[in-house]
């Protein structure tokens, strides 16, 4: 039996490669492309940064400079009277700041690096006269994968950082630096410690660790070769199939929808894509099913919290063992791999099985990875 599909014709995706940009134009609900301002970000590309004629970042006002000082001999090292531990050679990465009260009191340093166990990268910040303000542990396990590391520094009195890596520090490749701003939180008592009442309510910290719902943004965004397009923001609600059948499932009386589809059209297939949405009422074991261009690819996978959380609701039928349901907004998301995706017309289905229960779903979104400028991979033999 075919089971009514709403399509929705949306949006016409083009990709300004060419440019080093993605767009989204010509669409239906008429939003323009908005390249995602980091103004106080710098990604730094140490790649491109030791090549001679490589592309050079642009820096945010708080960033001076940031310089690669390539490892010394082991015979260098000890004339220079540095300390055993800088043996053998060394290469250093060097990020010198300017001080802005108030704008970088504190940073965010992320490192993507090659997981070596002979190379673990190490964090200090300095001030001009050679005190030493903060100090890492070293970082990685050493499994011989690709990993990266969060570190929140201090820099009050601090002129400068060093990322020191033993050897030629080929395994260093990025590095995200950017300013923290401190937000203030509540969270239940018995969970965790209140946070100080300030005038404006703060977010609340679910206690079972559901994630709070994402903004949906007015206008498509381009950020470090991705695009980010909203395709329904409103909300929809699914029936299996067999409940639509009797038209019962939806207390307002229309008639339930079991697919939601998208159409779009791409002039440039990407690299990697996801589709993200929230929902409601979610089943752990029957999830939302998506297709792509009629390929199945299977659930999309909610976040679930605690299983403490009482959200969790039971649903019990004869002859059954219990279904659970969770009573209250999830976020979910599938990875698309991108060859799924083609240049011209595309269709996104997103159905539920014949077993699970009606759900919501809203916030739908669509995200594409580009070829850009500093894109980071490996050749493999």
């Amino acid at each position: 039996m075919l089971f009514p599909i709403v399509v929705r014709l949306f949006y016409r995706i083009f990709l300004l490669l060419t440019l080093g940009l993605g767009g989204l134009v010509a669409r239906a609900h008429a939003q323009d492309l908005v390249t995602q301002p980091t103004p106080y970000t710098a990604l730094l590309d140490f790649a491109a940064l030791r090549h001679p004629a490589g592309i050079k970042p642009s820096l945010p006002i708080w960033l001076e400079s940031v310089q690669i000082v390539p490892p010394n001999t082991v015979a260098e090292t000890v004339a220079q009277g540095l300390p055993e531990e800088k043996l053998p050679p060394h290469t250093v990465f060097r990020i010198r700041l300017r001080p802005m009260p108030g704008l970088n009191d504190l940073l965010l340093l992320r490192l993507f690096f090659d997981d070596r166990a002979d190379a673990h990268p190490t964090v200090t910040a300095w001030s001009e006269i050679g005190e030493r303000r903060f100090a890492s542990q070293p970082l990685g396990a050493g499994l011989g994968l690709p990993a990266s590391e969060s570190l929140s520094i201090p820099t009050q009195g601090v002129d400068y950082l060093e990322i020191d890596v033993p050897g030629d520090g080929m395994n260093l490749r990025k590095a995200l630096v950017a300013t923290l701003k401190k937000t203030v939180a509540t969270a239940a008592l018995d969970f965790a410690p209140a946070a100080p009442e300030t005038e404006t309510p703060p977010p609340v910290v679910d206690p079972f660790g559901a994630m709070p719902s994402q903004p949906v943004q007015g206008n498509d965004s381009f950020l470090f070769g991705r695009v980010r397009a909203t395709l329904e923001p409103g909300v929809i609600k699914l029936a299996p199939p067999v409940a639509a059948e009797t038209g019962t499932s939806n207390p307002n009386g229309d008639a339930p929808q079991t697919a939601i589809s998208f159409e779009f059209n791409l002039d440039s297939a990407p690299l990697l894509a996801f589709v993200a949405l929230e929902i409601l009422g979610a089943d752990p074991v029957a999830g939302v099913q998506v297709w792509v261009n009629e390929q199945a690819l299977g659930p999309i996978a909610p976040q679930f919290p605690d299983l403490a959380d009482p959200a969790y609701t039971g649903l019990v039928r004869p002859l059954e063992p219990m279904r659970f349901h969770y009573a209250g907004w999830l976020r979910a998301q599938l990875i698309l791999p991108g060859s799924v995706l083609r240049v011209g017309t595309n269709t996104l289905t997103l159905q539920l099985p014949a077993d699970a229960a009606p759900v919501a779903i809203r916030a739908i979104e669509l995200q594409l990875k580009h070829n850009w400028r500093i894109l980071d991979y490996t050749l493999a033999p």
